[in-house]
């Protein structure tokens, strides 16, 4: 018997926000490298995570969740995630739909995009477990945008290991025989500095609430990979002295939480001791300012 070919591919992850695309990209890989939280729009640019095994490499393409807001900021994640869709070379474009919620305006947006790109397509049904009627929600989900009735279709849970498997065998069809893009240790092509502003968003997302975590951005000023440890200087930008305050916390309580966890996080991705230093600045209407937008660091630096 000879040896099986190689195969690769592009998958990109589309839907909604918190519909389980960077949820469903680390249990798959088997490590947080899209940080994951209860929060829609954690996501805010393209990530590449990569899957190796013997004989396949599929390159995942996570995008941020599709949806409109009223800042600048909102276009460019909407952008994003639409030049994902219709980017060259894409061989599926997996769409991933929350079934535990009602299908609205994002919805549409969302199924608007996949039904005019020219990918194959995937309709990846996620949350089945806290779904309360399959059969019928996604009954109502094709009864609604019947231009999809005839894709290809998979039902998962993504926070299952055994159903990332199954995601997987859905997707198999759709990887041909190919080059190896990236070598088999690799997990993402994103930096270290993407992933220290990652990280340090991550947990201020988890300490914060209402406008607070949109209204953030992280600046690596510096990231130092020294022999006994990475130092890492960060800016964390808000809009408002209000949010200062909150990001602070009584007696720098939370803003010591959030170094902390990011330490934690980047201590696993690096593989050795990180320190991380954080200064909050106040810049009103960033998510509105074009220097940030298109910056460096938004185009995962």
């Amino acid at each position: 018997m000879g040896t099986l070919p190689f195969r690769s591919g592009f998958v990109a992850l589309l839907g909604r926000p918190n519909c389980g695309k960077s949820t469903l990209l680390n249990t798959i890989l088997g490590e947080e490298i899209s940080p994951a939280t209860p929060l829609p729009q954690t996501t805010r640019q393209r990530l590449r995570g990569v899957y190796t095994r013997d004989t396949i490499q599929i390159v995942f393409v996570d995008t941020p969740g599709i949806h409109k807001g009223a800042h600048r900021l909102n276009d460019s994640m909407l952008g994003e995630a639409k030049d994902a869709a219709a980017e060259e070379g894409i061989d599926c474009l997996c769409y991933l739909v929350d079934l535990s919620r009602e299908f609205g305006e994002e919805e549409t947006l969302a199924a608007a995009i996949v039904a005019n790109t020219r990918a194959p397509r995937l309709i990846v049904f996620n949350k089945a477990d806290i779904c309360t009627d399959l059969r019928e929600t996604i009954g109502r989900f094709f009864a609604r945008f019947p231009d999809l009735k005839e894709t290809p279709a998979v039902t998962i849970s993504a926070t299952r290991k055994s159903d990332g498997q199954l995601f997987l065998a859905a997707l198999d069809p759709f990887i041909k025989e190919g080059p190896r893009y990236y070598d088999e240790e690799t997990l993402t092509d994103a930096s270290m500095r993407f992933f220290a502003a990652e990280f340090i968003r991550k947990h201020i997302i988890l300490g914060t609430r209402d406008e607070v975590p949109h209204a953030v951005f992280v600046e690596i000023e510096s990231y130092k990979e020294l022999p006994q440890r990475h130092e890492i200087s960060a800016v964390i930008h808000v809009e408002t002295i209000g949010q200062k305050g909150i990001v602070i916390g009584r007696g720098g309580a939370l803003i010591n939480r959030i170094r902390a966890g990011a330490e934690k996080d980047l201590r696993i991705m690096a593989g050795c001791p990180v320190k991380v230093s954080c200064h909050i600045k106040v810049t009103p209407h960033w998510r509105d300012d074009p220097r940030f937008l298109k910056s460096e660091f938004l185009r995962r630096n």
